[in-house]
């Protein structure tokens, strides 16, 4: 089973285009005023908070915003590897059985579901069925084999790109997640409770 998400899916939503002419400049200085306020926010909120959390989720009448809250959830940063990629870049990711290991989580076994295909140009397409209130929703993404497993990496690595469509394991796409190895407060399991406790308090 592959490790990684393939290279040209990674680069294709992992990070800007500095050369498409928009003023980064500014937009990181935005996310690291949002990342300070979060830190802040994080600050604030006391472990009572953070027992109430897991029963005000529970509690939501929406069983769509619920389960999108616990698919966002960060993994341990224990669970997270990471390989080198084009342009000294270092990409991170998890393993397909934490994503199956997450769907039989929030949905249970009997809710969720893949199918695969391969089309003309090799690549293997992962079409993701999750059962939510009674209505099955797809989500489909693919990936050609990688260098290691071959096909057997490409159907892990479609099936983890099908569930970030869910938003599993989407906040290892966003740069200011991790960096140099460190994990942004809010790309971590405590640090994503508490921002939601304080959303939900």
């Amino acid at each position: 089973m592959s490790n990684g998400h393939s290279e040209e899916g990674i680069a294709a939503t992992a990070g800007p285009d500095y050369n498409d002419g928009h003023d980064y400049h500014a937009q990181e200085i935005l996310q690291r005023e949002q990342h300070e306020q979060q830190t802040a926010d994080m600050k604030g909120i006391d472990a009572q908070q953070m027992r109430e959390l897991r029963m005000q989720v529970l509690n939501l009448k929406d069983d769509t915003h619920k389960m999108s809250i616990a698919f966002k959830r960060p993994f341990d940063p224990k669970d997270v590897k990471d390989r080198p990629g084009k342009g000294g870049r270092i990409f991170y990711y998890i393993d397909a059985r934490h994503v199956m290991k997450r769907l039989d989580e929030v949905l249970g076994i009997e809710c969720w579901q893949t199918k695969y295909h391969e089309t003309p140009s090799g690549r293997v397409i992962c079409e993701l069925s999750v059962c939510i209130n009674g209505n099955w929703i797809v989500k489909s993404d693919g990936a050609g084999d990688t260098d290691i497993e071959g096909e057997k990496g490409a159907i892990s690595d479609a099936l983890k790109r099908s569930a970030v469509l869910l938003g599993i394991g989407a906040y290892l796409y966003n740069d200011a997640a991790i960096k140099n190895g460190v994990f942004a407060p809010w790309a971590t399991p405590e640090g994503y409770d508490k921002i939601i406790a304080k959303h939900y308090s």
